[in-house]
């Protein structure tokens, strides 16, 4: 399970193990839902990896320019506990401790925000990635570390990654990810429910269509009481450069065509109808609106 990815980075990462580890939630409400944001850690990414088509000076320069460091730095990883009705509902499960070394504080910090493992009545996955699905799983014994939740993914995702030709056709960085990520979606299989982007996941809850980062990428709206709040997962990761520079490719998408469309949507969508925004690798919690300013758009906390 250390292949790929979060091999070729655990070195460097040893830095800064404890990022975000034990730092208070978040908590917002939409209507009647409330939502809890509690971090999984940090990742670093190096920037060569994120923009491999843009030169390392001109990403510098933009970065230095938003007053970002010029050569990156440590990722968030913001995970939304969304209570609705009799439904406490973890969108998203963090990576574990078998990813990056940084990461896998999800557990410690749910305990903090006084959340047992096992109130949690269901887990929805926006995608298959490591840092979102791993976590599930518990590294020792395999067991699931949210027993009594059922999970929902969507069914373009379920096909893409469970597919064994998957591992052949994927980058080389995600050969390995793909193999565990499968074998953790099969674990969990008998508990699992494929749903498909406009359905519902869970009360006020609904699955949007956000695919290119991964095949079947979706991100939650949750809606209530005429109020809208996104949980935009990995379709908008970056607090400058998704924002003002959507047409960017990122080395972690794995449709760039799409994931740039995606991106160009979600920024129209988000800007006019003034929907609020989590997003699981913004700066910590994640939580903003999104402005357009010029000719692009901008990132802008809350």
């Amino acid at each position: 399970m250390l292949a790929g990815l979060g091999a070729a980075l655990a070195a460097p990462l040893l830095r800064s193990g404890r990022a975000h580890a034990a730092v208070p939630g978040l908590r917002r409400s939409v209507g009647t839902i409330d939502i809890t944001v509690v971090s999984d850690g940090a990742l670093t990414v190096p920037l060569s990896f994120s923009l491999p088509e843009i030169p390392s000076a001109e990403a510098a320069a933009f970065l230095s320019a938003h007053g970002l460091p010029a050569a990156g730095g440590p990722i968030a990883t913001n995970v939304s506990l969304v209570a609705s009705g009799s439904e406490l509902v973890l969108v998203d499960a963090g990576s574990g401790a078998n990813f990056q070394p940084s990461a896998g504080k999800l557990a410690e910090n749910l305990e903090a925000a006084g959340v047992e493992p096992d109130k949690i009545t269901k887990v929805v996955f926006t995608h298959a990635h490591a840092d979102h699905l791993w976590g599930a799983i518990d590294d020792f014994d395999d067991s699931e570390r949210f027993p009594n939740a059922s999970y929902v993914i969507s069914a373009q995702e379920w096909d893409f990654w469970v597919d064994p030709g998957t591992p052949a056709r994927v980058p080389d960085w995600l050969k390995g990810m793909a193999l565990a990520s499968a074998r953790i979606l099969k674990r969990l299989e008998g508990k699992l429910e494929r749903r498909n982007a406009g359905e519902a996941v869970a009360a006020g809850l609904t699955f949007v269509d956000t695919a290119g980062h991964t095949p079947g990428h979706m991100s939650v709206m949750v809606e209530s009481g005429g109020e809208r709040l996104l949980i935009g997962a990995d379709a908008l990761s970056h607090p400058a450069a998704s924002f003002a520079r959507p047409d960017w490719r990122w080395g972690s998408d794995y449709d760039s065509d799409r994931a740039v469309a995606t991106r160009r949507r979600l920024l129209d969508l988000l800007a006019l109808e003034r929907i609020a925004l989590i997003g699981f690798h913004l700066p910590w919690p994640g939580h903003g609106r999104v402005e357009r300013r010029g000719t692009g758009y901008r990132f802008v906390p809350l």
